[in-house]
């Protein structure tokens, strides 16, 4: 039994030191990083518990109980937030995908999107290419309209409503979304579609948390119902996340939803992040939101049923 306490005493501990560093991501990149486990600590930490209660090592059980606390305390939102109830009868849905650059499947990805009988689809890692190779499949969606480098950062919008000023949604020089308005013949709606950096140096994370705070300027900005979607690139763990969602008005669109996972369709199902996110802000009200299929992408799609 000792021999067995022991290791478990160590990783036990590891595990909980790990989680309260996550708790200064807002200052240190390594520790944003570990913002992104909170699931799988937690998941760790209810193993060690059970594992210590056998072995009736008390101080690990309160060890481990206390690191399970840490990592389950920022995820509370995610089950028993309040959801939004609906704002009014007109019902649009918005359909979000990380297609992967290296994903040229295009007559699967271009029949499931049109499956789900979409309103907007706003797409990421496409170029000029991919989304013409796209677009033709999909003959409801009629307007269009793409910002890319030709690379990973190509962001499209599809839809079946005209598109009203369309714009690139840039920080400094670098791109990393698009906006217009829909018009949807007896109202509009703004949409935000983004892929923000990938934070896996510090100077990509501070790029990224630059562009949550852009994020944050336009949807103060936005009159009128909004709403964003996209890729990023951060868990709603984080507090860059979570300020973004103290701008007024804006609200997350997967609170009191569970789980939902978007990332990484490679990964067993409990190893899974959300890094996909929607939110909105001023008169939209949330019906459903749902995670689809991965269609050859590492992401999964996302589905998010609106009232305006």
């Amino acid at each position: 039994m000792q021999k067995l306490a022991r290791p478990l005493a160590f990783y036990t501990g590891l595990t909980c030191l790990a989680s309260l560093l996550a708790y200064a991501g807002r200052w240190s990149w390594f520790c944003e990083l570990l913002v992104n486990f909170h699931t799988h600590f937690a998941m760790l930490l209810g193993l060690a518990l059970v594992l210590a209660a056998v072995l009736r090592a008390w101080r690990i059980v309160a060890l481990a109980a206390a690191g399970l606390a840490l990592n389950v305390w920022p995820m509370y939102g995610a089950w028993f937030a309040p959801e939004s109830s609906p704002v009014g009868g007109r019902a649009v849905r918005v359909v979000e995908f990380n297609v992967n650059v290296a994903n040229d499947d295009f007559k699967r990805i271009a029949g499931y999107l049109d499956s789900l009988d979409p309103d907007v689809v706003v797409l990421e890692e496409m170029t000029t290419w991919t989304a013409d190779q796209v677009s033709p499949l999909m003959p409801r969606l009629a307007h269009r309209y793409i910002v890319e480098d030709e690379g990973v950062r190509g962001v499209v919008i599809l839809s079946r409503w005209p598109l009203i000023a369309p714009q690139a949604l840039k920080n400094g020089d670098t791109m990393y979304g698009a906006r217009a308005e829909v018009d949807l013949g007896d109202r509009r709606i703004t949409v935000f579609g983004v892929h923000l950096n990938w934070p896996v140096v510090p100077d990509a994370e501070r790029e990224r948390n630059a562009q949550l705070r852009a994020l944050s300027g336009e949807l103060a900005a936005c009159s009128g119902a909004c709403v964003l979607v996209g890729d990023f690139n951060v868990t709603p763990w984080s507090s860059h996340y979570r300020d973004l969602l103290k701008t007024p008005g804006v609200r997350d669109c997967a609170a009191g939803r569970g789980w939902l996972p978007t990332w990484n369709s490679n990964l067993p199902a409990v190893l899974r992040i959300r890094i996909d996110q929607c939110v909105v802000a001023g008169a939209v009200g949330i019906a459903d939101v749902r995670v689809g299929q991965s269609i050859g992408s590492d992401h999964f799609a996302t589905i998010s049923d609106l009232r305006l």
